[in-house]
């Protein structure tokens, strides 16, 4: 019974770490610096060789351009939507009463499937620094929604949908060998729902690996293909208290509480008499009297039930300037859409 009422906020949690997501596939311009072999484009690259590269970044693009190689503008903005459903297990929570003792009711409830889904729209700059190095920011807003099932110790079930806001920071690495590309990007993210009062952090790690296939009459349009895997961990341990008035507002009485008081009873008893006493104040809560004063403390500690899924992509560069992505991640317990629209520029020229 405790549970119910860390449940909202427990949504609220599970909502953040899954919106949390929003970025973490969003790593740079599909493969870096990059040669062709291709006989029809060997001017073109031997013009590179003979050009002053002349621009702050990358460092050592100058060197990059000498050796052959075609590198990306240093300078790029990404507009993104991405939306996600995921599974989420919970594996210890421990409630109370107005700051009072915490009992862990873990093995006194039973939890169905979990399900986490964001809706998200993101920007992030993000800029070369080294021919083979991209780092970048992000910030966003979107939606999320948690469908739970409690079947222990009653039937029930709730979706709760939230606003949220992200943001974060990470790298990518890059490399080519033959006709085949890798990008290794890892990021931190931090989702911040707006019943939540710290933000959630969450790691994210993904490796891609892909072949460039080049237009047969522009040098700097060309189709990229890839497949790769996805990794995410979360913070597990989080804590905090929400009010009973914030709570569901419809839990009701009658048969329902006595349900709760008939499980309050078959519990030790320290968990009786926390659990007696939120049961207590549900009923009050369910007969109209005001429970403002009256908050359900809570410790929960939780994961994504799949660390690792596939990822398949495809991004179309039309110039150096104009670049379209998506990429849909497969199996595991997540499944993901990605559409992303990059624009870059050259950027700053050296000081003479």
């Amino acid at each position: 019974m405790n549970f119910f009422y860390s449940f909202k906020k427990y949504l609220f949690l599970i909502l953040a770490f899954a919106f949390g997501y929003l970025c973490l596939i969003e790593n740079i311009n599909a493969q870096g610096a990059q040669k062709i072999f291709n006989p029809i484009y060997e001017d073109y690259f031997d013009s590179l060789k003979q050009m002053d590269y002349s621009y702050t970044f990358p460092i050592l693009g100058a060197k990059a351009t000498k050796a052959g190689y075609d590198l990306p503008y240093a300078w790029g903005a990404s507009a993104i939507y991405f939306t996600q459903r995921q599974e989420i297990t919970i594996n210890q929570t421990l409630v109370g009463l107005n700051g009072g003792e915490m009992i862990d009711v873990s093995n006194l409830i039973k939890f169905g499937p979990t399900i986490a889904s964001t809706n998200a729209y993101t920007v992030r700059p993000d800029l070369w620094v080294l021919p083979f190095l991209n780092i970048y920011g992000m910030f966003g807003g979107g939606t999320t929604q948690t469908d739970i099932t409690l079947i222990q110790p009653v039937g029930f079930q709730t979706s709760q949908h939230f606003n949220a806001k992200s943001f974060g920071f990470g790298g990518t690495l890059t490399g080519a060998w033959g006709p085949l590309w890798a990008a290794w990007d890892n990021n931190f993210n931090f989702v911040d729902v707006d019943v939540i009062v710290e933000p959630i952090p969450a790691y994210n790690s993904s490796l891609r690996i892909g072949h460039t296939i080049p237009s047969l009459k522009n040098p700097q349009r060309n189709m990229s293909v890839w497949a790769g895997v996805f990794y995410q961990t979360i913070q597990s341990d989080t804590k905090g208290s929400i009010l009973i008035e914030q709570i569901f507002p419809g839990f009701g009485g009658g048969n329902f509480i006595s349900i709760l008081n008939e499980w309050a009873d078959t519990l030790p008893p320290t968990q009786r008499l926390v659990a007696k006493q939120i049961i207590g104040r549900l009923e009050d809560f369910a007969n109209g009297i005001d429970p403002s004063e009256t908050s359900i403390d809570y410790k929960l500690d939780k994961e994504v039930s799949a660390r690792f899924n596939m990822i398949l992509g495809t991004q179309y560069q039309h110039n150096k300037n104009w670049m379209l992505r998506t990429e849909v991640g497969v199996f595991g317990k997540r499944s993901q859409f990605l559409l992303n629209l990059n624009y870059r520029f050259a950027g700053i020229h050296k000081k003479q």
